[in-house]
């Protein structure tokens, strides 16, 4: 009676375990924007958490305290930089706005100058309204638009919230994780953990750096150029950075349309600029501050970014390097290092005990 019991228990789990299983993998395919908001929030209390630990460990203050005093100097930081640049920031950004329709009419001009230019703008109505033949959806999609943008600051601060409540207390969340899996695994468990929140850590404190440097030097070389707008292209370029390889790129096309009206001169100047700037980045601020990091090869991280971008949107590819980097360590840690470099040891450890005897 025992033994039939059992094998009912060991059934009843099995199928517990498998539906479990598949509802999480149902979550994942049909609502995905939920998990990456989970893992924008727990990448959020690492920072919060790393920083903390900082300022608690050099001025022998508790941990709660050394989080709020991050959060108090996060709030002061923001507020001190709305407070100097953000009227002109806000300014510029609507100037913006106002000037790449502007640039887009001079780039149209000039092209007309070649045959192939004229033959491509020929074809491009005086009137772009004539363009659109149905205005119902043209408004759909302009609303479409309007609450993407809601819904993307939305996400932004429950981000914020998650990772401000995983920080004041990590250690409750972490044990009820690992309290998920068998008891011969979870301090194996607890060990890639602590291996992902140190990579985790050391990618987001240069990535931050990195954003700052480029931020600072993009103003300081656009004003040099006196091209209109610095700080607000400054300050969308130091944002774009945080997606790598393909975000300076990005931050490029509104630079070099603004700049484009002072003449093409200050276009290829602009381009110039960029270019250095990212040869900086990339050579020089992000080997110094990635010494200890986890290695992510250029080809890998593009690839990964546009299939990431493809499933997911724009929140995916925010956050597809960080989630790349968590699965190389896992990858590293779990596959490499736990059964393929184990399974390898075991079978040629009796080869050589044999030699041997």
């Amino acid at each position: 009676m025992d033994g039939r019991t059992s094998f009912n228990w060991k059934i009843i789990k099995t199928i517990f375990i498998s539906l479990l299983m598949l509802s999480v993998f149902a979550l994942l395919v049909f609502h995905v924007d939920f998990f990456l908001l989970v893992f924008g929030g727990i990448l959020c209390a690492v920072v919060l958490n790393y920083s903390s630990n900082l300022i608690a460990q050099k001025f022998k203050l508790k941990y709660n305290l050394s989080l709020a005093i991050v959060l108090v100097l996060i709030l002061v930081l923001i507020g001190g930089i709305v407070l100097m640049i953000g009227p002109s920031i806000g300014v510029q950004v609507s100037e913006m706005m106002e000037t790449i329709p502007k640039s887009i009419v001079k780039l149209k001009e000039d092209i007309t100058h070649t045959n192939l230019g004229n033959n491509i703008i020929s074809q491009i109505p005086d009137n772009p309204g004539d363009l659109i033949k149905d205005k119902g959806k043209a408004f759909s999609t302009v609303l479409g638009s309007f609450l993407s943008a809601i819904g993307a600051l939305a996400n932004f601060f429950i981000i914020i919230i998650i990772g401000v409540f995983i920080a004041a207390n990590p250690i409750k969340y972490r044990k009820g994780f690992i309290r998920l899996f068998p008891v011969n695994f979870r301090e194996r468990l607890s060990e890639v953990m602590d291996k992902i929140y140190h990579t985790l850590s050391l990618w987001m404190m240069a990535k931050l750096i990195s954003m700052s440097v480029v931020g600072i030097l993009t103003a300081i070389g656009l004003q040099i150029l006196g091209i209109p707008l610095p700080y607000a292209l400054a300050l969308i370029a130091a944002l774009l950075c945080f997606i790598p390889n393909i975000g300076p790129y990005l931050g490029l096309i509104p630079a070099v349309l603004i700049a484009f009206l002072e003449g093409p001169e200050k276009a290829l100047f602009v381009i110039i600029l960029y270019t250095c700037i990212q040869l900086v980045e990339t050579y020089m601020i992000t080997p110094f501050v990635e010494k200890k990091m986890v290695s992510l090869l250029p080809a890998l991280t593009i690839l990964w970014m546009i299939l990431i971008g493809l499933l997911t949107g724009v929140l995916g590819l925010i956050l597809a390097t960080p989630i790349l980097v968590v699965l190389i360590v896992l990858i590293e840690e779990l596959y490499v290092k736990d059964y393929l470099e184990k399974h390898t040891e075991a079978k040629i450890s009796p080869n050589i005990s044999d030699k041997s005897v």
